[in-house]
């Protein structure tokens, strides 16, 4: 039996076409066994939400060809997407060639051990419309990564591929583009994510929760980003490229481009490891809670809203040889972090639209035992921060009770500063011990009040260089620095669906002011025709990329109706001139 088994699951590796043939033409079809799926009626809408293809069968392999499966009817708006496209819940099962769209989820898998999902494409499913515009942020577009226990990501937020309670599964070679989010893992461990674009959404690209044990590699997740208007304000609003919340741990992050993100890397301890949950544990169960032990190597943290990347209340983690440039805020936060290594990473002009003190390259608050070894900071607002504060709000949790909070016992090894406007700034900071460091072009290479330098010691010992190795990366592709011609956050532009992708022509409002607004058409195709409707005296003027709208009575309501044509699409803007 087990002989024939092998011989039959051998037969479906070297000769796919011989498997069946199911017609997916309604809701709930049922996979047992091995098969080719065939979408022959569209859209097919999940009327239970419990998934339109049910793959329950173990060691089966599932095969999409054919037309796509579609959730809802082309044209419909993408945050009225409901429901799941395939649903798994067998072991050992491997799927393929999926293109998967209209959904609140794409493929979603509970305890599906050993699952492969792999050349799949789950763009344009269910993502929010976003209510901020260019000039004002809308508040009611941040998310809510801290809570996930009830499945709210699920419910509020949906994914590409979500996975939860699943164990030692692989995605590979999936692309995201235009949903929400990308890739769930939920509870999930042991897993493998390689090979993945995950770009252009407004949420997150990976996402952790609770997660433990798992290898992220060679993963594109540039573009996850929300509440940016460039030059005006840059908030982020907890959209990351990757994501880990909930005591997520034990994590190898290595080889990934999270370019153009709220934040390229998201880390929270989450409010059960806090103690912001109730009911509240014993005080010795905060010790060391947050999200630990990860190895974050290797990647591009480059041009975020916010922060490069943010590891908060947490313990052990490594951040080697990553690439921090042009981040607005700075190329890390590290709230109330603790015993993290910050090793030959490159942080480069961070900190130009800053929170106040907040800024430049490194910002540790409440951080100790911290150890910065052979970076390179050059033209940041600042190279490194360290500080403590009275946060009487954090002081009050269990988490704080339980753990060290003082702003001390950190090294500063062997870096070099060039340019950096302030080298190190220190407040309130207990033993700071400062070695071996070069300073070249700086504005102040020290600025620290008198707590903070009685507390700083100073070596000039020369010690060789330490060599931090990487960990594997699984995957064939690199996707670091494969958007280096889209460098700059001038690059990121919002629509009311989260960021344009640079694929279909975009009519964007740059400029509105009394008495002028300003269009720039984006997209690979040239303008072909400007037509303006308007009761009154509005000018029109182009010059083939930008469109110019101008009136002489500023001081009156003046409304007009603006259409474009592009290849074959038409797009219409309608809008008024104003006192």
């Amino acid at each position: 039996m087990a002989n024939g088994s092998f011989v039959l699951t051998l037969l479906i590796a070297l000769a796919p076409d011989r498997l069946p043939i199911i017609s997916v033409d309604r809701d709930n079809i049922e996979v047992t066994s091995s098969c080719r799926l065939n979408v022959t009626a569209s859209p097919i809408i999940d009327a239970d939400g419990n998934g339109v293809i049910h793959i329950t069968g173990d060691r089966v392999n599932v095969i999409f060809e054919g037309e796509p499966l579609r959730g809802a009817p082309l044209g419909q708006a993408p945050d009225s997407f409901t429901g799941i496209g395939v649903a798994i819940t067998g072991n050992k099962v491997t799927l393929s060639g999926a293109r998967i769209s209209g959904y609140k989820t794409g493929i979603f898998a509970r305890r599906a051990n050993f699952l492969v999902v792999e050349d799949c494409d789950v763009s344009g499913n269910f993502c929010q419309r976003l209510g901020s515009t260019p000039w004002h942020e809308d508040p009611a577009d941040w998310l809510n990564p801290q809570e996930n226990d009830l499945n709210q990501w699920l419910q509020n937020y949906g994914a590409g591929v979500y996975l939860e309670l699943c164990s030692k599964a692989t995605v590979r070679r999936v692309r995201a583009h235009g949903t929400q989010n990308g890739i769930v893992l939920d509870r999930t461990s042991d897993s493998q994510v390689y090979d993945n674009d995950c770009s252009y959404g407004s949420g997150w690209g990976i996402a952790l929760w609770r997660a433990k044990g798992n290898v992220i590699s060679r993963n594109a997740c540039d573009f996850r980003v929300r509440g940016y208007s460039h030059g005006v304000y840059n908030r982020g609003q907890d959209s990351a490229g990757i994501l880990l919340v909930e005591q997520s741990r034990e994590n190898v992050i290595t080889q990934n481009s999270a370019t153009h993100c709220g934040n390229g890397l998201f880390a929270f301890a989450g409010r059960d490891a806090l103690g912001q949950k109730t009911p509240l544990r014993t005080e010795r169960w905060y010790f060391r809670r947050g999200c630990n032990n990860n190895v974050i190597a290797a990647n591009d943290f480059s041009w975020a809203a916010a922060h490069g990347a943010e590891i908060t209340f947490s313990f052990n983690n490594q951040l080697i040889k990553n690439r921090f440039v042009g981040n607005a805020i700075c190329g890390f936060w590290g709230g109330y972090s603790q015993r993290t290594t910050i090793a030959e990473n490159h942080f480069e002009s961070n900190g130009d639209m800053p929170y106040g003190l907040e800024r430049g390259g490194v910002n540790i608050e409440h951080g100790q035992l911290n150890l910065f070894q052979q970076n390179i900071f050059l033209n940041n607002a600042c190279g490194i921060h360290l500080w403590w504060d009275r946060d009487e709000q954090f002081m009050a949790l269990p988490w704080a009770g339980a753990n060290p909070n003082a702003s001390e016992s950190n090294t500063i090894l062997k870096n070099t500063f060039e340019g950096d406007a302030i080298a190190i700034h220190l407040r309130q900071v207990g033993l700071t011990s400062m070695i071996g460091n070069r300073m070249i072009d700086v504005g102040v290479e020290i600025e620290a009040d008198e707590v903070s330098l009685a507390a700083l010691i100073r070596h000039d010992a020369d010690f060789g260089d330490v060599t931090f190795g990487l960990p594997e990366a699984p995957g064939d592709t690199n996707p670091v620095g494969a958007r280096d011609d889209l460098a700059g956050r001038e690059h990121i532009v919002m629509t009311q669906w989260g960021p344009y992708d640079g694929v279909q022509p975009l009519l964007h409002l740059v400029a509105r002011e009394p008495g002028r607004h300003v269009y720039v058409l984006l997209g690979p195709e040239p303008l072909k025709t400007a037509r303006l409707s308007t009761d009154h005296e509005i000018d029109l003027q182009s010059d083939g990329s930008r469109l110019i709208l101008t009136t002489g009575s500023a001081g009156t309501a003046a409304g007009y109706e603006l259409t474009v044509t592009v290849g074959n699409s038409t797009m219409t803007r309608t809008d008024t001139f104003g006192p």
